[in-house]
C-alpha cells in the first residue's frame, strides 16, 4: 500500500508502517508516554508517534477542533502545543 492516495498522506496506512523504532524502549521504561500516545488515538488523533529524538509525543488530527478537544484529557502540567498547518 501507498503512503500517499490522491497526493494526500493515507492516515490509516501510515499508523500501519511508519514507526520509530525508539518507541518499544522508551515505552517499555517510561510506559506514561506510551498512554499518551494511546490517549491522542482515543481522543481522534489520525496519527500519532514519538518524535525521532524521543522528546515528544505528537498528534495529528482532521482539524483544529478535534485537537483543541484532545487537549482536555492531559493533565494541566503537561506542554502542550497546537498548531494549525498551513497549505
Amino acid at each position: 500500500q501507498s503512503l500517499f492516495k490522491d497526493g494526500r498522506l493515507n492516515f490509516i496506512e501510515a499508523r500501519n508502517s511508519v514507526k520509530n523504532d525508539f518507541e518499544s524502549y522508551v515505552f517499555e521504561k517510561y510506559p506514561e508516554i506510551s498512554r499518551i500516545k494511546k490517549s491522542l488515538y482515543d481522543n481522534g488523533a489520525l496519527f500519532a508517534s514519538l518524535s525521532g529524538s524521543g522528546s515528544t509525543v505528537y498528534g495529528i488530527f482532521q482539524n483544529i477542533d478535534d485537537a483543541s478537544n484532545s487537549v482536555k484529557m492531559f493533565p494541566d502540567n503537561y506542554f502542550i502545543f497546537i498548531s494549525n498547518p498551513t497549505e
